[in-house]
């Protein structure tokens, strides 16, 4: 699956801070289907925006830019991912998120137990929990500084660890953390790229059939005017 991975990761961007700072404005269109219902679904259902006449907020609600409506449609398939992988886009691409959610977590430490080769117990168990804390800041950092939040041998003195010790065993499993988060990543944009893709595909099939309508049309007229 080829396309632009920065390109889709700064529209994910865009999208979350758009949607979470507009308070609601979008909120009336949410499953609203196009009004070209020939070619389209339309969903009904979506509720009215309501709000109290004496209600004031601190600031004024962010104006909606001309892409706004695109947003609520990447933010949804955002949302339609996988449970840990939409809780991971949210966390890493959103400037709200302070910290990774709890299904995040358990399946990333699931996914870690299942390609441990050794049973750990005790400290160490606890040590991987700490650690798959500190490996989503650290991929998050990465994602969007392009840099990293701490070195490994930073990470093996909060482990307390000495480095023969974190060279031998922990290395390994702490980009093992790391490589679990890239594929949560890459799923998620996989994710989020292919329902664009689908929205576009849709729409694409809607102008072949008023092409070839069209294109019938104007053929029948040629035939009865040649036939005349």
């Amino acid at each position: 699956m080829r396309y632009n991975t920065e390109g889709l990761r700064d529209e994910i961007r865009n999208a979350l801070l758009v949607v979470s700072r507009t308070k609601g404005q979008l909120d009336g269109f949410e499953d609203c289907g196009s009004s070209n219902s020939k070619f389209q679904k339309t969903r009904a259902g979506a509720q009215p925006i309501r709000t109290l006449a004496c209600r004031t907020f601190k600031t004024s609600p962010m104006p909606l830019p001309p892409q706004a409506f695109k947003f609520t449609k990447l933010v949804r398939a955002v949302n339609n991912a996988r449970k840990c992988v939409a809780d991971w886009l949210r966390y890493c691409y959103s400037d709200g998120a302070q910290l990774p959610t709890k299904a995040v977590l358990v399946e990333l430490l699931a996914e870690f137990s299942a390609q441990e080769d050794r049973v750990l117990r005790g400290s160490s168990v606890e040590l991987v929990k700490h650690l798959a804390l500190l490996a989503c800041q650290q991929k998050r950092h990465q994602i969007n500084i392009g840099s990293n939040l701490l070195t490994q041998v930073k990470i093996a003195q909060l482990a307390g660890k000495t480095d023969s010790a974190w060279n031998k065993r922990w290395s390994c499993r702490w980009e093992r953390l790391l490589r679990i988060l890239e594929t949560f990543d890459q799923e998620g944009l996989n994710h989020v790229y292919k329902c664009g893709r689908g929205q576009k595909t849709t729409r694409e099939h809607g102008d072949l059939l008023v092409q070839c309508s069209i294109q019938s049309r104007t053929r029948n007229e040629m035939a009865t005017s040649m036939a005349l």
